[in-house]
């Protein structure tokens, strides 16, 4: 077998998002053009900024879209990630060295990386509880005079639920708690479906995640961490072997490519582009909710493009469904399999599912 075939034959035995099979992820194919300029700067590193003037000026129109999407205040500053994970790890690191923060408040729905983000940092996590999402009474009980610290979840994995952000916010503002806002998921979402402040619109928020190549149909990896000010100065080191004399991130090769590919898509969808996309996908989303009840089939109401279907076994119907061809999320604490209704699960994909569903929870 030569080199090629090796290499196809490798791909052959991944899923495909263009299957329309992938249901339990929260990332998608990207957008062609995005394809198309990632291949243009696939030699380009941003951990080298000197050598790459023209892929960081697209880093910071990318971040400018973000910014303006998320009502970012005037005199933020923002970065590109590699995604959800290293953008709330490198919160909770500035959190950690502004403040002297040795504990954050975290919803118990929040996402793995802030197990990790804490391991790292020494931190201590406090779990605030909730059902399907974290509410700002529970916040505000767990909250001590050494709170210096939380988490908040715009649109979170198992529910797709949003924390109550705005009385998080206010809160934490009053309390001088340095608010970290993850919506690596919603970021791309709710700007387009609600009215629901969440964002640098609220005074309290300090920090925001949000992932491209999710929602926003960049590839991977393309994450984005926001910053009410310039507070990346905080973590930042001198750079003795580059050209550039200092960095502020986690990472040290960065892939230019993933700005240009992330400016790219952005600047061609626009907001309105973003719009059509969030519909299309909210019109599938209630495509399923309808075949759901049709088959007396219990889910947890949607507030965003994730569907929370209840079972019994959620392991062992998940597993099922494999069999079947279907990779679907779950969450067996919660008692639920997830869907996500991604940019390429069309409504054709969603029937056969769900004649496929019924097979395995009744």
């Amino acid at each position: 077998m030569d080199l090629m075939n090796a290499l196809e034959h490798a791909r052959e035995k991944d899923y495909k998002f263009s299957s329309g099979r992938i249901l339990g992820s929260m990332c998608t194919s990207p957008h062609p053009i995005g394809k198309k300029a990632y291949m243009k700067f696939i030699e380009t590193n941003l951990g080298d900024q000197e050598l790459f003037k023209g892929t960081k000026e697209l880093e910071k129109k990318a971040v400018g879209f973000i910014a303006d999407l998320l009502h970012a205040p005037s005199g933020y500053t923002g970065i590109m990630t590699s995604g959800g994970t290293e953008s709330n790890i490198t919160a909770l690191w500035i959190c950690r060295e502004l403040k002297k923060a040795d504990e954050v408040l975290i919803p118990k729905l929040a996402h793995f990386s802030f197990e990790k983000a804490t391991s790292l940092l020494r931190m201590k996590a406090r779990i605030v509880e909730g059902k399907y999402m974290m509410k700002a009474r529970d916040f505000k009980k767990m909250a001590t005079e050494k709170t210096k610290c939380g988490v908040a979840i715009a649109g979170n994995t198992t529910f797709g639920y949003i924390d109550e952000i705005e009385d998080i916010a206010d809160f934490c503002y009053d309390e001088n708690i340095f608010l970290h806002v993850d919506a690596a998921f919603g970021g791309f979402v709710i700007p387009f479906l609600y009215e629901i402040p969440f964002d640098f619109r609220l005074k309290g928020v300090s920090s925001m995640s949000i992932d491209a190549h999710k929602m926003g149909v960049s590839p991977i990896p393309s994450g984005f961490l926001l910053l009410r000010k310039n507070w990346l100065k905080s973590i930042e080191v001198r750079s003795k072997c580059t050209h550039t004399k200092f960095q502020a991130s986690l990472l040290g090769t960065r892939p230019g490519a993933s700005a240009a590919a992330s400016y790219a898509v952005m600047h061609y969808l626009g907001k309105e582009g973003y719009k059509k996309i969030v519909r299309r996908c909210m019109n599938v989303t209630k495509h399923l909710t309808k075949l759901l009840d049709e088959s007396n089939i219990k889910y947890v109401k949607p507030v965003l493009n994730v569907v929370a279907i209840k079972v019994r076994d959620a392991i062992g119907i998940s597993k099922k469904l494999k069999r079947m061809g279907w990779m679907v999320g779950f969450d067996e604490e919660n008692g639920v399999i997830r869907v996500v209704l991604m940019p390429h699960v069309k409504k054709k994909f969603i029937e056969e599912f769900v004649k496929d569903l019924k097979k395995v929870v009744k």
